[in-house]
C-alpha cells in the first residue's frame, strides 16, 4: 500500500500553522434521519492551544474527521508553536474564510469572545467553555460545549466503591484535581457522590496539584493517597495526573482515567470518566450546516451521549459492571464498556 501523502502546512503567522484537509466536491451529499439533502460542505477551523495533540485534540479532529466523512464540511486545523491559545490563530481561521471556527479547551473563552466581535460573519464554538465571559455577555454567533462532568465522575466513584468492596477493602478512594476550575470539580463532586452512592461508608480524599503539567508533584500526592488507605486514585489533572496514576499503579492499587479513555496506560486502570468532545464537535458542525446553530451553551451528558465510563477493566466483577450499566441507564444512558 502506498502511504498516505502528508497534509500541508500553511504558514499563520510566528510559529503557527494550520493544516489543510482537502477539500470535498460541492453539492456533496449530507446523510440525513429524514432524506438526503444536497448542501455544500462547510469550512471549518480547528484552533489548538499547543503544538502537539493531547486528548482533547485528538478527539476534536476526530469529530471534525467524522463530519468531513458524512460530506458535511472539510476542515483545517491551527496550532500555536508554543503552548498557549493564540488569538491571531482565531482571526486567520476567520479571516481565510472559514465559516465555523471551534477552538478547543476552557482557555480559550475571553479570546473566543474578542474574536467574534471581531468578526460578526464568522460563527464560533468553543470546547469545555461557555459561551459567556465574566466580562462579556451572550454573542449571536458564539456557541459553548460543556459537559456533565459530575455524570462521568458519578459513574466512575460507584464502579471503584463496589469494586473496592468486591475486593475485600475498605471503600477509600483519591482524586487528584488539578486546578480548581469548575470542569475538575465537577469530575470529583460527582466521584464523590458516586463512591457514597454505592456504601455510605466510601472516603474521598481530595488534593489539588495546582498545575495540570507533568512533573509538578501528582505523583507525590498520589503515593501519600495510596498511604492514607486509597484504594483507586481519580485523576483530573491532566498530564500532572497521568504522573498520579502511574505511581498508583505502581503502589499495587488501582486508577480512572479522565477526558478520555486512558486504559492504554495498563492493566491497574479500572476505567476513565471521559467527554465525548468528537460527538459534540461533529454535532455543532451539523447545525451549523443544516441551519439549526444557535448560540449559548450547550450541554452534552448521559442522554446526548456526550460523557460516560471508557473501556472497563476486566477485573471488574460482572455484578458490578450490571450495577453500573444499570445506574447509568437510570441517569439516561447505559455506560460504555
Amino acid at each position: 500500500m502506498n502511504a498516505r501523502p502528508a497534509r500541508p502546512r500553511i504558514p499563520l503567522g510566528p510559529g503557527a500553522m494550520m493544516v489543510i484537509v482537502p477539500a470535498l466536491a460541492v453539492g456533496a451529499l449530507v446523510p440525513s434521519t429524514a432524506s438526503a439533502m444536497l448542501v455544500d460542505p462547510i469550512r471549518v477551523g480547528l484552533a489548538f492551544d499547543g503544538p502537539t495533540d493531547a486528548g482533547f485534540e485528538r478527539l476534536a479532529t476526530k469529530g471534525a474527521e467524522a463530519a468531513r466523512t458524512a460530506r458535511m464540511a472539510t476542515y483545517d486545523i491551527a496550532r500555536p508553536a508554543a503552548e498557549g491559545p493564540d488569538p491571531a490563530l482565531l482571526d486567520k481561521l476567520a479571516d481565510s474564510g472559514h465559516q465555523l471556527v471551534i477552538a478547543v479547551g476552557f482557555q480559550w473563552a475571553d479570546l473566543v469572545a474578542a474574536a467574534a466581535k471581531r468578526h460578526p460573519g464568522t460563527d464560533f464554538a468553543i470546547v469545555d467553555g461557555s459561551a459567556t465571559t465574566a466580562a462579556t455577555p451572550a454573542l449571536p454567533n458564539v456557541r459553548g460545549m460543556l459537559f456533565r462532568e459530575d455524570q462521568a465522575g458519578h459513574l466512575a466513584g460507584y464502579l471503584a466503591a463496589l469494586t473496592a468492596r468486591a475486593d475485600g477493602r475498605e471503600p477509600v478512594l483519591g482524586a487528584v484535581g488539578g486546578m480548581r476550575i469548575p470542569p475538575v470539580q465537577r469530575y470529583i463532586a460527582g466521584f464523590r457522590a458516586g463512591a457514597r452512592a454505592a456504601d455510605a461508608k466510601a472516603r474521598v480524599v481530595v488534593h489539588y496539584s495546582g498545575s495540570f503539567l507533568q512533573g509538578v508533584g501528582c505523583g507525590r500526592i498520589a503515593r501519600r493517597m495510596v498511604q492514607q488507605g486509597a484504594y483507586a486514585v481519580f485523576s483530573v489533572a491532566g498530564a500532572c495526573g497521568d504522573d498520579a496514576m502511574r505511581a498508583s499503579g505502581a503502589a499495587g492499587r488501582t486508577a480512572i482515567g479522565v477526558d478520555v479513555d486512558q486504559s492504554s496506560m495498563g492493566a491497574y486502570v479500572l476505567t476513565s470518566a471521559i467527554k465525548r468532545v468528537d460527538t459534540a464537535v461533529r454535532d455543532t458542525i451539523a447545525d451549523r450546516v443544516s441551519g439549526r446553530f444557535t448560540a449559548g451553551d450547550v450541554r452534552y451528558g448521559l442522554r446526548e451521549g456526550g460523557v460516560g465510563l471508557g473501556r472497563i477493566s476486566t477485573a471488574v466483577p460482572a455484578d458490578v459492571r450490571a450495577k453500573v450499566n444499570h445506574l447509568a441507564r437510570r441517569m439516561g444512558a447505559p455506560a460504555r464498556g
